[in-house]
């Protein structure tokens, strides 16, 4: 039986912790801005940044400093599919550039706790129920957890969450799918 065949609502546990570390990097206030805000945003950075022509190149934009500096005046505007290779561009840059800040803010003092919330029971009929709860687990070594997030690489992030849990008791395989993860700290 596959997981959510009862109804379980959740997400892969590595998948749950990009986004997490997503949250925590680009969302911020983003809730608060419109499409233009974050385009100006992601402009701003990429106009000041060294590898911002490569991780444009990366995303299919051929564009130079000049067009950039008028999309960001606004004397002219890119269209739909430009605007999000060049929110697209902005993250990958700026996950590659943050990454080695946050692992060593998350190293720092011993570790930081991530809190694993279990997945969403709510439409699984009651006699297939699991008893799960809130756990909270130290990670020792973000680095290569980082590294992945960066690399966007979702095949070494569900890795590196098998390895993370088979560090807990034997409840482990029940936060395979999580609903969410918190960072704290």
């Amino acid at each position: 039986m596959g997981f959510g065949e009862l109804g379980a609502q959740g997400i892969e546990g590595g998948r749950a912790l990009a986004q997490s570390l997503d949250e925590r990097v680009f969302d911020d206030v983003e809730w608060r801005r419109s499409d233009e805000e974050r385009l100006d945003q992601a402009l701003a950075y990429l106009t000041k940044k060294k590898s911002a022509a490569a991780a444009l190149h990366a995303r299919g934009i051929t564009a130079d400093a000049h067009l950039l500096a008028a999309w960001r005046s606004k004397t002219r505007t890119p269209d739909a599919e430009q605007q999000q290779l060049v929110q697209q561009a902005f993250r990958d840059l700026r996950r590659r550039n943050i990454a080695p800040y946050l692992t060593r803010l998350f190293n720092a003092d011993g570790g930081t706790q991530i809190e694993i919330h279990p997945v969403n029971q709510k439409a699984v009929d009651a006699r297939h129920r699991r008893n799960l709860r809130i756990r909270r687990k130290n990670i020792w070594r973000w680095n290569p957890v980082i590294a992945a997030w960066a690399r966007q690489d979702s095949p070494e992030m569900e890795h590196l969450w098998q390895d993370l849990m088979s560090e807990m008791d034997s409840g482990h395989r029940s936060y395979h799918y999580v609903r969410h993860i918190g960072i704290l700290g």
